[in-house]
């Protein structure tokens, strides 16, 4: 009997383990829903509103996050407009299908900078098991000159309970440019072969 019930629990564990191996991005899904976006205050500024293509490594999330089946605690966020789970994040215009850190969130990843009255920010909110990890663009604007006027307002929170990700949008202008580049929304694996575009 006590054979039998080792067998039946190895035969678990590799069931689990294969599950969790079997798990990629890819098999994430989205949906989407009209909100009220909430702008955050009182929360750590990163760099300056000079920031162009900058990486902030490592950040404390307050919290363990699961991504693609790994439970992380730090989060490193990049100035284009997405974040990397774990300590090192690089620039990226295109972060979710050519760059080169993986288990990425994307959510509005091409060349951005800050407007002269813009901020990076991020903020951990809430109590456990209900905390939100709060990364949030204001006022940032694609890098042509010709674009100078736009005005960008976005976020994207890590929730705790769940492990979901939120992508929020607030205030958007877009001036009209001639020269038009990708923007990239989503999620993205291990690999630029495992990833999903929000849609």
């Amino acid at each position: 009997m006590k054979t039998n019930l080792n067998r039946l629990l190895l035969l678990m564990v590799f069931t689990a383990m294969a599950l969790g191996a079997w798990a990629t991005v890819s098999e994430y899904s989205f949906t989407s829903s009209a909100g009220t976006y909430t702008e955050i205050t009182g929360g750590t500024i990163l760099g300056t509103t000079a920031n162009d293509n900058e990486s902030f490594n490592a950040i404390p999330l307050g919290f363990s996050f699961t991504y693609n089946g790994v439970a992380y605690t730090t989060v490193s966020v990049q100035t284009n407009a997405f974040l990397a789970m774990g300590d090192v994040v690089a620039t990226s215009n295109l972060a979710l299908s050519t760059g080169t850190t993986n288990n990425v969130v994307a959510a509005l990843n091409r060349d951005l900078n800050s407007r002269a009255d813009g901020e990076l920010m991020y903020l951990l909110s809430g109590d456990a098991p209900n905390r939100v990890f709060t990364v949030q663009w204001k006022n940032h604007k694609r890098v042509p000159t010709s674009t100078a006027n736009d005005v960008f307002n976005f976020q994207i929170q890590l929730q705790e309970n769940g492990n979901k990700v939120v992508f929020a949008y607030g205030a958007f202008t877009a001036v009209l440019a001639t020269t038009a580049q990708t923007v990239q929304v989503g999620l993205r694996g291990d690999a630029n072969t495992d990833f999903i575009f929000g849609s």
